[in-house]
């Protein structure tokens, strides 16, 4: 992008920012004047905007007789009805509302608004890698209230803000559990396409540059390569939203992509390829538990020499991150399989394929510790309650 388009690109969107202010403001104003509780819902990230959108959109289904709800976003795309674009550096000129909530972590608020955080994990994977903690706990301390999925995310979350208990930056929010309103959302779309042909293995890596000692990327390759010559089985590559346009998912799609057994997957909306998919291989992704809960099948875990050195160190200041307890590891196998670089796929998902009533029974009993699946929209609606009724003061 030459200089011109950039100022000219620079200059655009902080013309819509400030026109977006003017409206929300207007629109927050005309919200007060008929008693309505106002909910400013953001989304930071243009690359994961999509991935939210949609559920966010269903949770909210419901508020629109009492609440106004309103959308920021920074995404290039033409969203739905109330969706504005508009700065974080804009919301210093924005009028209070009643809650300001995102399911990615910002850095700037509307002023003198209850601040939610909705937790887009359903289970206790580790939320950073261990370099990047200690500030994520601070970009948390901002908000007054995070919604977690179950209690063991409750208890990784005390622990994770346990360990910087001593620095003036960081002050654990009140942690309330309601369930994962994404997984909900989902599981009634998936139903529906139970009678489909399961034909396909689903590839879905953590985020490359979130944990780069860990990532698959650099054994996909050799990995896709097996399973398309060695198994019956389609194969669909789904990067992280984060990754569609690195360099190394780009050289792994044109490599594969003539080939008529490869499907590179970015839609937003997962449940068609969980649907048709066997089984998912991942190495530490949340999507793990995801699929597993959803679809009752297997997930292969691809767990590099890195991450087992990790998991499994004496040393003392590593094994403060306790990645051995997390029952997101200590659970692998009871969902599915661990392998290696050195393992033979394609042995290994054509075993696979014979033993899913097996995991099926396994996977039904650890999802039961997910105390409010399919139960979150009322959670939800439940604490929100709670917290307009709720006279404490929140920073």
């Amino acid at each position: 992008m030459n200089n011109f388009n950039f100022s000219h690109f620079v200059f655009l969107e902080a013309f819509k920012s400030l026109f977006s202010t003017i409206v929300i403001n207007i629109l927050i104003v005309y919200s007060k004047m008929n008693k309505k509780k106002i909910i400013f819902f953001y989304h930071p990230r243009k690359l994961l905007t999509g991935i939210h959108t949609f559920y966010i959109e269903d949770l909210f289904r419901d508020y629109h007789q009492n609440f106004v709800l309103i959308y920021g976003h920074i995404s290039q795309k033409k969203l739905g009805k109330n969706y504005f674009f508009i700065k974080e550096g804009y919301f210093r000129f924005l009028l209070n509302v009643d809650f300001f909530m995102t399911t990615v972590p910002c850095d700037k608020f509307i002023n003198n608004s209850k601040k939610v955080y909705l937790n887009h994990h359903i289970y206790d994977s580790p939320v950073v890698n261990v370099e990047k903690e200690q500030k994520i706990c601070e970009r948390f301390s901002s908000y007054d209230v995070i919604f977690l999925p179950s209690q063991n995310l409750i208890k990784l979350f005390k622990e994770m803000f346990a360990r910087y208990n001593n620095s003036s930056k960081i002050k654990i929010p009140i942690l309330k559990e309601i369930g994962y309103p994404k997984f909900d959302f989902l599981e009634k779309k998936i139903k529906k396409n139970v009678k489909g042909q399961i034909n396909s293995i689903l590839i879905s890596p953590t985020g490359i540059y979130g944990y780069p000692d860990f990532t698959m990327i650099y054994n996909l390759k050799d990995l896709i390569g097996e399973l398309i010559c060695k198994t019956d089985f389609n194969i669909i590559f789904r990067p992280h939203p984060l990754n569609r346009h690195d360099p190394n998912v780009l050289q792994i799609k044109k490599f594969f992509e003539t080939n008529a057994k490869f499907h590179y997957d970015t839609s937003e909306d997962y449940s068609s390829v969980y649907s048709k998919s066997m089984c998912l291989l991942t190495d530490q992704s949340d999507t793990a538990y995801m699929f597993a809960f959803l679809t009752m099948r297997p997930v292969v875990f691809f767990s590099n020499k890195n991450l087992d050195n990790f998991i499994n160190t004496e040393e003392k200041k590593t094994r403060l991150y306790n990645y051995r307890n997390l029952n997101y590891f200590i659970n692998r196998e009871k969902i599915g399989i661990i392998i290696n670089q050195d393992t033979p796929i394609s042995e290994k998902i054509n075993k696979l394929s014979h033993e899913l009533k097996k995991y099926e029974l396994s996977i039904s009993k650890i999802k039961k510790d997910i105390k409010y699946l399919g139960q979150s929209k009322k959670r939800f609606d439940e604490e929100i309650n709670n917290l307009i009724c709720d006279h404490r003061e929140f920073s």
